[in-house]
């Protein structure tokens, strides 16, 4: 029961954090079509873009949200030298990495899974 109780509390912080993405940041970089499709059931309202086409980043800030796993990382830090610091914002992938090991998850994409499991905290 604990575990599962880390999880909601989890769920409800990666969806209050979404929230404020909404506000805050023109572009989401995300790995694939399942980290997209997570993001979009947690209720980001923002523009994807998949991080083979950058070139689609015009002005305004973006958040990367690749996995935070050896290659996400890797990832990260070539997207970062590609499209210039300056447009990256740091504190959305610092907040979603952190809230994500709490729960022992380091995948974009495993946000579906707690969208499954407590869809009614989205409604």
């Amino acid at each position: 029961m604990r575990k599962e109780m880390r999880e909601k509390q989890a769920f409800l912080e990666l969806k209050n954090l979404v929230e404020n993405m909404n506000e805050d940041v023109t572009y989401v970089i995300v790995e694939g079509r399942k980290d997209k499709e997570a993001l979009r059931k947690l209720g980001y309202k923002g523009k994807i873009v998949y991080a083979n086409k950058l070139k689609r980043i015009k002005e305004g800030k973006a958040v990367i949200l690749t996995d935070f796993d050896k290659e996400g990382i890797k990832i990260a830090e070539r997207i970062k030298k590609e499209i210039g610091e300056r447009k990256i914002d740091e504190f959305f992938r610092e907040k979603v990495g952190r809230i994500l090991k709490s729960i022992s998850r380091n995948d974009i994409q495993s946000i579906s899974n707690l969208c499954r499991k407590y869809k009614d905290a989205l409604e």
